[in-house]
C-alpha cells in the first residue's frame, strides 16, 4: 500500500468564495500547508461553493495496480470570536468525477486555528464502481458552506488535498540478480 497526494491546481464552474484580500477563490491560496496568516479563502453566505480542479496523479498509470481510495483533507477555522458557548460552522465537501459525485463528508468547522479536518476514505468511484485512473485524473473537489457566517465573521480553509492509497504493481524478481549471471 502507497499513496500520493494531489493539490488543487484550478478552479471551475460556480466560485462564491473570496481570497483574503478580495477577488474570487483561487487555488493558490490552497495548494501549499505553509499559512502565513493570508494564504486562505473564506465563505460567509449559506449555500456558497467553490469546485477546484485538482493536479494529475504523481505516479504513472502503468505503476498503480489498485486504487484503494481517496480521501479529501482540508485545514479550515471559523473566525468566531469569543461566544461562549462557541458557535462552529458546517462545511460539506465532495468529490466528483465524470458525472458522478462521491458521498458527502460533512465537517463542524471550530475556531480552533486551522486543525487538518479528514474526510472518509472513498473507496467507489460511483456506487460500487472502484476507482479507475482516468477518474482520479479527472477529480473534483467541491466546498460548500452550509450555514452562513455570523456578522464579521468567516469561515475559512488554508489547505486542501486529495489523498489517494493505492496498490503499487509488484515488480518481477530479477533471477539472474538473484542467482548470479551464470545460472
Amino acid at each position: 500500500m502507497a499513496t500520493f497526494i494531489m493539490l488543487p491546481d484550478g478552479v471551475t464552474g460556480v466560485n462564491n468564495w473570496q481570497n483574503y484580500g478580495g477577488g474570487t477563490a483561487d487555488y493558490t491560496l490552497v495548494d501549499d500547508d505553509t499559512y502565513l496568516g493570508n494564504s486562505y479563502i473564506y465563505e460567509t453566505r449559506v449555500n456558497g461553493v467553490v469546485t477546484f480542479t485538482m493536479t494529475d496523479p504523481s505516479v504513472a498509470e502503468g505503476d498503480i495496480d489498485t486504487i484503494n481510495n481517496i480521501t479529501i483533507k482540508l485545514k479550515a477555522h471559523y473566525t468566531e470570536t469569543g461566544i461562549v458557548p462557541p458557535e462552529t460552522r458546517t462545511l460539506v465537501v465532495y468529490m466528483k468525477s465524470g458525472f458522478y459525485t462521491s458521498n458527502t463528508d460533512t465537517h463542524t468547522v471550530t475556531e480552533a486555528i486551522y486543525p487538518l479536518y479528514t474526510g472518509a476514505s472513498e473507496q467507489y468511484h460511483h456506487h460500487t464502481v472502484a476507482w479507475t485512473y482516468s477518474a482520479v485524473e479527472n477529480l473534483l473537489v467541491n466546498l460548500k458552506l452550509t450555514q452562513g457566517a455570523s456578522k464579521n465573521e468567516y469561515l475559512r480553509v488554508s489547505y486542501i488535498y486529495a489523498e489517494v492509497d493505492y496498490d503499487p504493481v509488484a515488480v518481477a524478481a530479477d533471477n539472474a540478480t538473484f542467482f548470479g549471471a551464470n545460472f
